[in-house]
């Protein structure tokens, strides 16, 4: 695989991270407490809708990220995506604690594994960026 194919499939993976993280903010936001999930919900409407505000947000960012480095190509959006990955992982257990008690559970193992997938297509990927200006 071409160095720059794994750049395409990290920022589609990126994005498709967003789009998701959106949706959960979006059905968080909507439904608050009474949203279905394993684990009961103990957060107040306030904490809660900061929490899906957050979803929402980091939602734009990852999108944003995902294109702009299929756009531009630099080092410096291939940065920004790595930071990114940092925050959704701060994210999720943050969300964790203040919505269900404690930050890890089995969605933040998922964050886990989709962080290292991500990160690994961008470090193998890294090669094919546009020299440094």
């Amino acid at each position: 695989m071409k160095r720059k194919h794994l750049l395409v499939t990290a920022s589609i993976f990126l994005i498709l991270t967003g789009i998701l993280r959106g949706i959960g903010g979006i059905a968080l936001l909507i439904k608050g407490s009474q949203l279905a999930t394993n684990i009961t919900i103990i957060a107040n409407v306030l904490q809660i809708r900061l929490v899906a505000i957050g979803l929402i947000s980091l939602c734009a960012l990852l999108i944003y990220a995902g294109i702009n480095l299929l756009r531009k190509n630099t080092y410096r959006s291939w940065y920004f995506c790595f930071i990114l990955l940092c925050l959704f992982l701060l994210g999720g257990a943050l969300n964790g604690y203040i919505l269900f008690g404690h930050p890890v559970d089995q969605g933040q193992t998922t964050n886990f594994l989709a962080v290292i997938i991500i990160g690994l297509l961008l470090i193998l990927g890294r090669p094919a960026l546009k020299e440094r200006s």
